[in-house]
């Protein structure tokens, strides 16, 4: 297979910014004519979206695992898939201990993990509200949305002190978010209008709308460009190919999962299984991928998938 430098690729960083940006304007353009449509039903139509479209970024961490760990042997394979499931199943283990202090734990991993979405050197205050913004943006109009949505995943006292902790800060953020996107337009134009972008999808759509174009078509996306660079792998093709003994492996936990909560209200079921599955994943997920993205993405780059 030839190896193409990531300039030659078609599809860069810059043009899916403007691609997602695009979209999530369109989106919110539409926005009047969609049905109103309940939470479960919401949860039904978007879960199987973000597991098809969003979930199968993080199947590629056996590339990291290969060229940034340099993982070659059977033993230090099989080492690396018992701890990654190890890591999964500490997650989960603590949602069922201390649902409200998972909760809080996650929406902050969340906020450091999304913060690498924008390229290059951008400063840390940018990335910090880019991340923050995915976590408070909703709770600008949606806040009975989003507490009925963290009233699944931790019950209702703990969902209440997190709402009322996070909404004192949530329109200082936007504020922040549009001074820095305004500050910063100059230098890097693309990267503000991709703030702007995330902030007002995140705050005008309803918040599993939102978050799953957001989670899928910007995080997830950027995150296989950024995978298909690193590994020289020529097409996205050949990323499906490696990703697809995991995304079996994560489908069949979900099925088994599933089967396990049987019994649990639906809407609730498929939160808990959603957000909860997200979280776990995302834990060792990050411990890998913020290694390679502080040593900026391209150390330890050598040989193809």
């Amino acid at each position: 297979m030839q190896h193409l430098p990531p300039q030659a690729y078609t599809m860069n960083l810059k043009a899916q910014g403007r691609l997602f940006s695009g979209v999530a304007w369109a989106v919110l353009l539409a926005l009047p004519l969609l049905p109103h449509l309940s939470t479960e039903v919401q949860l039904l139509l978007l879960s199987p979206i973000i597991l098809l479209f969003g979930v199968p970024h993080g199947a590629l961490d056996i590339v990291f695992a290969r060229q940034f760990l340099g993982l070659r042997s059977i033993a230090n394979w099989t080492f690396f898939a018992l701890a990654y499931v190890a890591c999964t199943a500490l997650v989960v283990g603590l949602w069922w201990i201390s649902p409200g202090f998972f909760l809080a734990a996650f929406l902050l991993i969340s906020i450091f993990h999304f913060s690498g979405d924008p390229e290059g050197d951008t400063p840390a205050l940018f990335r910090m509200l880019y991340g923050g913004s995915v976590i408070l943006c909703p709770l600008l109009l949606h806040q009975a949305q989003v507490f009925e949505v963290f009233t699944f995943l931790s019950g209702a006292a703990n969902a209440q002190m997190v709402v009322a902790l996070l909404q004192w800060a949530a329109w200082p953020w936007l504020v922040a978010m549009v001074a820095v996107a305004i500050y910063g337009a100059k230098q890097e134009p693309m990267r503000s209008v991709e703030l702007l972008s995330v902030a007002a999808l995140l705050t005008l759509a309803p918040p599993l709308w939102g978050f799953t174009l957001f989670f899928c078509a910007m995080h997830s996306a950027r995150h296989v460009l950024r995978t298909r660079d690193y590994a020289y792998a020529g097409t996205l093709r050949t990323l499906l190919g490696v990703a697809s003994l995991p995304m079996a492996i994560t489908v069949a936990g979900v099925s088994v999962a599933w089967w396990l909560s049987d019994g649990i209200p639906l809407d609730m079921r498929l939160a808990q299984l959603l957000f909860v599955g997200l979280a776990a994943l995302t834990v060792p997920h990050m411990i890998l991928v913020e290694q390679v993205r502080w040593s900026g993405w391209m150390a330890g780059r050598k040989v193809a998938p």
